[in-house]
């Protein structure tokens, strides 16, 4: 068994989806591993819902690879980087590329597009099985990396320790701050009224355990977000925003949202959104 099968085989693969949310997860695993052969993670932390998903367990799916500066950048380019990443897929026998994104507006998030074709990919991964014969010649698989270059101070680090697809050490934010940018997540997203149900299932699982938020960290991300803090908000000020925020959500909508990225079983849990369910779960909300 090579490796690109071993790590393949801790997923269950019966459908199209589950096959498709593996090889994502395998290809988000082989880019971090490529980035701590350089210098990456002396400069930045992984964090956001796929490193809550890769490195604490989260039990749903994730898209994009977030990261942060230590030390805000604002020369730091992505493109450094690629070369690395894709000569390591290449090692593991993936055409892969990588290509930075040029933003519209100015911004403090720097971005990148990993991009493959479907169809190779399911060949690789999947030679004694026909399911490539499903998948369009054109169609592609695509991972999104963000960096954020100029990110709000108080963020903590700490280093952590991988094992596949070899042993390598990277840098992730501790969970508290993690934490706090899924709170900024839900107080500052815009979402005009279609709210990311993926940062309810997320906030659940920072209750269920018992994980404090970073507050210092959180209110300098709602100071850049031009919200008002004055000498800091409070805990209880947070929690009556949270609640206001829980009030206003269309929990239909934010359920469609978190369908694809759930199992049957996870997705029942769902059923039961509602803003009591959020006001009362966060009356056990705790800060740092």
């Amino acid at each position: 068994m090579n490796i690109l099968e071993k790590m393949i085989s801790r997923y269950e693969t019966s459908t199209e989806t589950e096959r498709d949310h593996a090889i994502r997860e395998v290809l988000q695993e082989l880019t971090l591993y490529s980035l701590s052969k350089t210098d990456f993670f002396n400069r930045a932390s992984f964090m956001g819902g796929t490193a809550l998903r890769i490195l604490r367990g989260l039990d749903r799916f994730s898209e994009d690879l977030d990261f942060i500066l230590k030390t805000a950048d604002p020369e730091f380019s992505i493109e450094t980087y690629i070369p690395e990443i894709e000569r390591q897929m290449n090692v593991y026998g993936l055409d892969i590329s990588v290509e930075p994104t040029t933003k519209k507006t100015e911004s403090n998030i720097k971005e990148g597009v990993l991009k493959s074709s479907t169809r190779n990919l399911y060949l690789k991964f999947f030679s004694d099985k026909p399911y490539f014969k499903d998948i369009y010649g054109t169609q592609l698989t695509k991972i999104k990396l963000e960096i954020d270059i100029s990110p709000a101070k108080g963020a903590r680090s700490e280093n952590v320790f991988r094992t596949s697809p070899y042993g390598y050490r990277m840098t992730a934010c501790d969970m508290p701050t993690m934490f706090s940018g899924k709170l900024h997540a839900i107080l500052c997203r815009p979402w005009s009224n279609r709210f990311k149900g993926r940062d309810l299932y997320d906030y659940l699982f920072y209750l269920d355990r018992k994980t404090p938020y970073n507050i210092e960290f959180l209110n300098n991300k709602l100071s850049m977000s031009d919200i008002d803090v004055g000498n800091g908000l409070s805990h209880r000020d947070i929690v009556a925003m949270l609640n206001d925020r829980f009030r206003e959500i269309d929990y239909d909508t934010a359920k469609q949202d978190v369908v694809p990225f759930l199992n049957p079983e996870a997705l029942k849990s769902t059923e039961i959104w509602c803003p009591e369910m959020f006001i009362q779960l966060t009356s056990e909300l705790r800060e740092k």
